[in-house]
């Protein structure tokens, strides 16, 4: 008999409690989940709601961080949205569920008093086994509920972790390609101060000229960059930023261009020698033939400095340069679908090579790409030789550069007041010597040339005059040398009559070519 009441009672088990068990915990998992997803879902929507504007909590801890400007959403308030999102609804899945929680505890306290006071036994019965259930329930609430918002926590993090990968490559794409087009076209920007070179300057706001440094795709900008003024600035050489106000990052000063090409050429000589006057001459000449040249629009800088030069060749005035901290005079070229060049002529004064620390003002050593000496042979030939020794000892000093690559840069050697030694340097006699005996000027491809002529009689000339030791200090540096005898007056000092030069444009167009200049070659010999 007691084996088959054993019998019975599993058979019971097995048929029946467990079936009905199993129906029973189906019901509970499946309306613990359901409810659960309900409240998660509930729970991440009012959350999301909540931190839907990132800025709102977030702070941007950068100390350099521009005045007034956002920081971009993938750069840090994406990262802090996400995570004030998923501690919000986590923390209001809690309190649901604690509430749940307290109300239950409080139901099976109930429970308890009402069987101490005589509950009978199936009612306790049933109450029994629906604080079973309702624990059972409350459990699996609690479990599926945090299990969906980490669900819903990993899928929002996956799909912002997407969208920030796929922003990332094409962020980096465009600072590349800003960057790849600025050093492939080889623009940069030159200071008229202090002589430092920058490849991105920085920038003025037209609207209310507060300054921006780094204008470049970055966290505060990746196509424009707000102002605290509220005016959007572009952040790429692509979407207008070279039109804005440029200053220098190193002392504020205004530069020429901000998306220049740059070819520069240093002015060199003793005081008195002649440098700005053959610069008043030369850049006059120049400038009317930019004025004629209907595909090519240019701007000066400063023009103040050029309107000095240009009523000093009207008046036939000659002023001398004061100033030891090279002038930079500049001339940006553009042609439309091009990049813009920047050609810069930097005039020294003659003093300032016998001064002490000259070789660190004159930073413009390390980058230009010719020079220009000036020699005048009615002068004193010790001062000019001490004065091109100062020069060359300070240009190897701040160049920096092998001594093959200095000596490749081209140097034009100009014979100023040359219209006072015509049958000495004179073309004609030039011409009359190269027709007489061609066979002795021999250029680098093996023909005779007439300036191989010229260069020769130049610098005999230079020799017989006392001037060999600075000849020979130039060629003991350099290898590319022209010689060239220009009067950038055309006269005498005369403030009644006009500059009428001769000469002046030969040793620029030569320095143009010799130095492969980024901009067309359009100055005509005379």
């Amino acid at each position: 008999m007691p084996v088959l009441i054993l019998i019975l009672a599993i058979l019971f088990i097995v048929y029946v409690v467990i079936p009905l068990a199993t129906i029973v915990l189906i019901i509970v998992v499946s309306i613990s989940s359901l409810y659960a997803l309900v409240v998660s879902l509930i729970n991440y929507i009012s959350a999301t709601k909540s931190h839907s504007d990132p800025y709102a909590t977030y702070t941007d801890k950068n100390p350099n961080a521009p005045s007034g400007v956002k920081r971009n959403y993938f750069f840090g308030p994406g990262y802090h949205q996400v995570l004030e999102i998923v501690k919000e609804a986590y923390n209001m899945q809690n309190q649901r569920l604690r509430s749940l929680s307290d109300w239950f505890i409080c139901g099976g306290k109930n429970v308890v008093m009402d069987f101490i006071q005589g509950l009978k036994y199936e009612e306790w019965y049933f109450a029994v086994w629906a604080y079973i259930f309702f624990g059972v329930a409350y459990g699996l609430s609690f479990t599926f509920g945090f299990m969906w918002i980490t669900v819903f926590s990993v899928a929002l993090l996956v799909v912002d972790f997407t969208m920030m990968c796929g922003f990332y490559i094409f962020f980096t794409t465009l600072w590349g390609i800003d960057r790849f087009t600025l050093f492939l076209k080889s623009i940069q920007s030159r200071c008229p101060n202090c002589k430092r070179t920058s490849v991105v300057p920085v920038f003025s706001c037209p609207q209310c000229g507060r300054k921006h440094e780094k204008l470049t795709p970055s966290p505060y900008g990746v196509f424009n960059r707000k102002c605290a003024c509220g005016k959007i600035l572009p952040v790429t050489v692509f979407n207008g930023r070279s039109e804005l106000e440029a200053v220098c990052p190193f002392c504020a000063s205004e530069l020429a261009a901000s998306d220049a090409r740059q070819f520069g050429l240093q002015l060199v000589g003793s005081p008195s020698a002649g440098k700005t006057t053959f610069l008043a001459a030369f850049l006059h000449i120049y400038r009317e033939y930019l004025d004629k040249a209907n595909s090519l629009s240019y701007s000066v800088s400063p023009e103040t400095a050029f309107t000095d030069l240009e009523d000093w060749f009207q008046s036939g005035i000659s002023v001398a340069t004061n100033e030891t901290n090279a002038n930079m005079y500049s001339i940006v070229h553009k042609t439309q679908g091009e990049i813009p060049v920047q050609f810069t002529i930097y005039d020294i004064a003659g003093e300032a090579f016998t001064l002490r620390g000259f070789e660190n003002q004159q930073l413009q050593f390390e980058y230009c790409e010719g020079i220009i000496v000036v020699i005048d042979p009615s002068g004193n030939p010790g001062e000019e030789s001490i004065a091109i020794a100062t020069f060359i000892n300070a240009f190897k000093g701040v160049k920096g550069l092998s001594a093959k690559k200095l000596s490749d840069i081209p140097v034009a050697v100009i014979i100023s007041k040359a219209d006072l030694y015509k049958t000495e340097i004179g073309l004609p006699k030039i011409k009359f010597a190269y027709s007489k005996n061609s066979a002795q000027y021999i250029g680098a491809d093996g023909q005779s040339d007439i300036y191989v002529a010229r260069d020769v009689i130049c610098k005999e000339f230079l020799k017989n005059h006392g001037f060999g030791n600075v000849i020979n200090e130039i060629e003991g540096t350099f290898n590319n040398i022209g010689v060239f005898p220009v009067s950038a007056m055309g006269h005498g000092a005369d403030s009644t009559r006009t500059y009428t030069p001769w000469g002046v444009t030969e040793p620029v167009s030569w320095l143009l070519t010799t130095a492969k200049a980024p901009f067309p070659n359009i100055i005509a010999t005379e």
